[in-house]
């Protein structure tokens, strides 16, 4: 039952399925390479909450500096008699920093 015939066929499977499993070697190979780099760019959950907490500090900066702005203005309306004592104390106890007494 040895035939060359059949030697030749499965010498020829041999070799399609070597080449075939190099090729998904490479394939692999080349998806773990993007997978590696994926992670590397890849925003951790550490790195957004502290740029979310900076933003949110920054953000709050700002709005202080415009709410002095505003006294500012309030008070000096007030110095001018453009506005009454009770707007000015109306607009101080507004958000985003209410001012209650004064």
């Amino acid at each position: 039952m040895f035939n060359m015939e059949n030697d030749t066929t499965k010498q020829e499977i041999l070799e399609a399925i070597n080449i075939f499993s190099t090729n998904v070697d490479q394939r692999f190979t080349k998806i773990e390479s993007d997978i590696t780099t994926i992670k590397s760019t890849m925003v951790t959950k550490d790195y957004l909450d502290e740029k979310l907490s900076d933003l949110r500090g920054d953000l709050t900066l700002l709005m202080r500096k415009e709410d002095t702005k505003m006294k500012k203005l309030v008070e000096i309306l007030r110095g001018r008699d453009v506005i009454s004592e009770e707007d000015k104390t109306q607009i101080y106890a507004m958000e985003p920093f209410p001012q209650l007494a004064l």
